[in-house]
Order: structure tokens, then C-alpha cells, then sequence
């Protein structure tokens, strides 16, 4: 435990360190930032992005009417310059910004909205976030092909565009900010039909520039865009899988910008040039075991499940992890809306709690048996599944680690044929009903994300009314109630929320990581 604290006090003083040299600096502009992926991103096509690799360049390119500011502490205007909402929640007036262009030169209007999110609904689409868009009045009978437009979707006149919900739904304005919903224009997605994804046209600060098929992609500054002509005149993204080939790159200064393998991270931190350009990013991530409550013995057994939690070892894990991740207190990450920082830990290690609790629950000497946790196949997620491994069999439970194929491990998680896994959360936008929703309403069992298949009338009917709410206070009393249920129930056993870190060159000047792995490059400049 000594260990432990000493580490976090190390950690949070080396954030307390200026992120970059010449930080009062006036910005240049120019230059050819190099970054890297894991891989070619194949499709840039804002409706049909799924893929990590994908949503790190996409806000780069493209812009809806709100973004996430670079650190993601908030909702900002994009292409919406101005909205406002009826008192009852329901109708969302936008009013569309002048200026806002089209990489192709033409001006944003409202048309290019509603084309946007019908195209997302049209089922021909195929678009992963189409439900985002389902509470609009008359969506539902345009996906099912009873009417040829949304009719809550309304051009009030050429730059401004109302939408009517059919309830009230308190993170829409969260939810736009997703990348699958921003602006393209209909002329350029007819012209490149099925080939748009490699030829997109967006409203970005950025546009697309050379892509050389499974090798690079460039993105050029976009000089019209509304807020300003991005420092650089370019960012480059080198596709890289090999972590350790991306270090020795970055040690060659063929890449500008590098996250830090755990092989690494002691020479970085102890560097005391490029300590002071490690990006520190607490992202909105949640890991946890999932419970299926729908299988014995876990499933029927609270106790059970806050055994598992007691006899945990977080602080070896933190300390694992090179502390780049932080003991979950709960469900919710830091940063969003009803996240209590003065919250304990409701289940610290404690194997005679841990104990005491098996035999309540009636397994004294142990649950008989092996139970599978399944997982995708990823090197350093076993490594941290030994941990618990180790820490169950102290209290009886004996585990067995099953890794799987990424795709088949999600059939499984969406079907509930497993017993136990662990799974991680990061929500599709900036608010806490992105993860109460699809992990506890019950609506959401089978492929919505309650992977649990927690179902619960009460958590229901708080679920819905804090969606419903566009009372902030309110919102935030509801959320605490909802993660009362989830501490007194346990359906799934938080772990971690990850620290994201990378390091920066020198020169990299005014560079911050995000917390949804989608990093902006508008305001980077590079001080050389």
C-alpha cells in the first residue's frame, strides 16, 4: 500500500509539470506534424466510423454541429453557432454558422443537417449510430420506408433547422457531438458514391489530403475554415502496428508523437526532457468484470459478486499498470456530469470481508468449480487477468482466463452465453446516460450493451427520467440514486479507468491528449 501511495504522489506531481517548452511562446505556423495508427483506417465516411483508428483522425477532418473541446471537459459549438430548446425539452431550434464551409468551398445550411442525419437513419447506410437518431418525431417511419423524410427534421429557412423529439432527451446535445453525425455534402457523397469514405468532404479543420493505401495518410490545413486556418500545415499518420517500431521511430524523430508502451515508460519518466512532454489524458474508460445475471452461482448471489470485488488487489494492478490507470470507484469516470470526487471506495481490499461474504452466500470452503472470464486476446490484459486470477483463488473461486477473437467474444457478451468476462465502457458522448443506459436499462438487454442483463423497474424509470430531464441538479440526484443500485447490486465489478499517456517531441507545442482517443491538431504548432 506504501508503494502504491507513493507512486500516485509521483504520478500527480508529474502532472503539475508543464506539458511543453515555450509555453508563452507565440504559435508558428507551418511545418508537418507526424503522428502514427495501428493501421489503415479504410473509411472515413462519418456514417459508418467504428473503428479506433478511425475516430482518431476523424475530428480532424470532420465537425458537426458541436464537438468535444480538446480536452474533453466539454460540449462546444461547431457548426451550430447558436441553439436553443423549447421548455418542454422537445423542439431543438440550431442556427447554422456563417462562414462554416464545405472543404469543396461551399457554405453549410441547414439542408446539409437534415440530409446528414437522414442519410445516417437511411437502414442502406448501415450507420452504427443511427439509434442516436431515433427519438426524432418520424424517424422510425423513415427507417421503415413509410415516409421519404424525417418530419422532425424541419428547414425553418436556409440557415436554420428545427428538430422535434418525441421525448425529451437531456445528452442530445452530447450525442450530437458524435462524429458519425457530422456534415457532408450531397453533391460529393452522389459523385463518389461507394468510394466517399476515401475521397471525404468535410467541414473539419482539416481536409483529406495523399492516402497511400496501407502505409500514410495526410490531412492538409483547410484555409477556409470558420474558426481559423489550423498552425500546421499538415498532419501525417503513418499506419505502424508494432508499439515498439512506433518508439524507435519516435527515437529517430520520424514521428512527432508516440504513446508509451509499458516496455518504455520507465526511460521516458525518468528522462528529464521527455518527462516534461509526456500527455497525460484520465479518459472515460471503465473496465469491469461482467456478471451474467442470468447464470449460477454469480448471477443470483449478490454476495457473491462483493466477494469478488473485496478480495480484489487494485492497488497491485495500479501498480501493474505503472500507474497509468486510477482504482474505479464506481461506474462513472472523472470528468462527467454527476461524477462524485469525494467518493470512497466501496469495496477496498479485504479478504475477510471477502470471506465472510462467501459463507453468507453459502460457499464457506469455495465455489466448486472453474469458471471461464472470456476476453479479447490481448497480451497485456492477461497479464492484469493473472492478477485477479490469484486474488479469486485466495477466497475459493477459481477462474479460468479464456482469450478469444474479437468478434467472437462480442457474440458472446451480446447473446449472454458466458458466465463471467471482463468488458470495458467508453460512452459515445460526454454524459453519464452513456453508461447508465445501454449497461442498466433493461430495454437494452441482448446486443444494447447491458451485457449484465440487469434488469431492475426502478433503476427503469430513474434511467428514464433522468434522459428526460434538462435539469442538471436533478439529473445529478438521479444518477447518485441509480449508483446506489449499482453499488447494492453489483452487476458488474469495477476495476480501472485508464490514463491515457504519450510522449511528445520537443518541438510539439501546445499538444493535449484526448480522453476519447480523439486528439485535435487545430491549435498544435511545432516550434521549430
Amino acid at each position: 500500500m506504501k508503494l502504491y501511495k507513493l507512486l500516485i504522489v509521483v504520478l500527480l506531481a508529474a502532472l503539475l509539470v508543464p506539458a511543453a517548452y515555450a509555453a508563452d511562446a507565440e504559435p508558428k505556423t507551418g511545418g508537418v506534424l507526424i503522428s502514427s495508427l495501428s493501421s489503415d483506417p479504410k473509411n472515413l465516411d462519418p456514417a459508418t466510423i467504428a473503428a479506433w483508428d478511425q475516430t482518431v483522425i476523424a475530428p480532424n477532418v470532420l465537425e458537426g454541429l458541436f464537438r468535444m473541446s480538446p480536452d474533453g471537459s466539454e460540449v462546444e459549438n461547431a457548426l451550430a453557432e447558436d441553439y436553443s430548446v423549447s421548455d418542454d425539452g422537445l423542439v431543438w431550434t440550431f442556427m447554422i454558422r456563417e462562414g462554416a464551409k464545405f472543404h469543396n468551398g461551399r457554405q453549410v445550411t441547414a439542408a446539409d443537417i437534415k440530409y446528414t442525419f437522414e442519410r445516417v437513419l437511411n437502414p442502406e447506410t448501415k450507420s452504427p449510430k443511427a439509434g442516436s437518431l431515433l427519438n426524432v418525431v418520424g424517424a422510425q417511419a423513415f427507417v421503415d420506408g413509410d415516409a421519404e423524410e424525417v418530419t422532425g427534421i424541419k428547414l425553418v429557412d436556409e440557415m436554420t433547422l428545427e428538430i422535434t423529439l418525441q421525448e425529451a432527451l437531456a445528452p442530445f446535445k452530447a450525442m450530437l457531438a458524435s462524429v458519425n453525425l457530422a456534415a457532408v455534402p450531397q453533391e460529393e457523397v452522389e459523385e463518389w458514391g461507394e468510394d466517399f469514405g476515401f475521397n471525404v468532404v468535410a467541414a473539419g479543420p482539416f481536409k483529406l489530403g495523399e492516402w497511400n493505401v496501407n502505409q500514410d495518410l495526410t490531412i492538409d490545413a483547410f484555409e477556409e475554415y470558420w474558426n481559423g486556418r489550423p498552425y500546421l500545415d499538415a498532419v501525417k499518420f503513418r499506419f505502424i502496428g508494432d508499439e515498439n517500431t512506433r518508439i524507435t521511430e519516435f527515437d529517430a524523430q520520424n514521428l512527432d508523437i508516440a504513446w508509451v508502451p509499458p516496455a518504455h515508460w520507465d526511460r521516458f519518466f525518468n528522462d528529464p526532457v521527455f518527462n516534461e512532454k509526456l500527455g497525460w489524458a484520465h479518459t472515460f474508460h471503465t473496465d469491469f468484470i461482467a456478471v451474467n445475471l442470468e447464470k449460477e452461482p454469480f448471477g443470483s448471489s449478490t454476495d457473491l459478486r462483493k466477494a469478488m470485488r473485496y478480495a480484489l488487489d487494485m492497488d497491485a494492478v495500479i501498480i501493474s499498470l505503472q500507474g497509468r490507470a486510477t482504482i474505479a470507484q464506481g461506474m462513472l469516470p472523472a470528468g462527467l456530469l454527476a461524477y462524485d470526487e469525494d467518493a470512497v471506495l466501496y469495496y477496498p481490499r479485504d479478504i475477510n470481508m471477502a470471506k465472510d461474504l462467501m459463507a453468507t452466500a453459502g460457499y464457506a470452503d469455495g465455489v466448486p468449480g472453474d469458471f471461464d472470464v472470456i476476453m479479447p486476446n490481448w497480451g497485456n490484459l492477461i497479464v492484469i487477468m493473472e492478477i485477479y486470477q490469484a486474488n479469486l483463488a485466495e477466497i475459493g473461486i477459481n477462474i479460468n482466463i479464456n482469450p478469444m477473437d474479437f468478434g467472437t467474444y462480442l457474440e458472446a457478451m451480446d447473446s449472454g452465453n458466458y458466465e463471467l468476462a471482463w468488458m470495458y465502457r467508453v460512452p459515445d458522448y460526454a454524459d453519464p446516460d452513456g453508461f447508465y443506459y445501454p449497461l442498466m436499462f433493461s430495454g437494452n438487454i441482448g446486443g444494447g450493451g447491458n451485457w449484465a442483463r440487469y434488469n431492475n423497474p426502478e433503476v427503469d424509470a430513474e434511467i428514464q427520467k433522468a434522459r428526460a430531464s434538462t435539469d442538471d441538479a436533478e439529473r445529478v440526484t438521479l444518477y447518485h440514486e441509480i449508483e446506489t443500485h449499482f453499488v447494492e447490486d453489483l452487476p458488474y465489478i469495477p476495476l480501472t479507468h485508464n490514463i491515457y499517456v504519450d510522449v511528445s517531441q520537443t518541438y510539439v507545442m501546445n499538444y493535449v491528449p484526448s480522453p476519447v482517443d480523439a486528439s485535435q491538431y487545430q491549435k498544435v504548432w511545432l516550434d521549430k
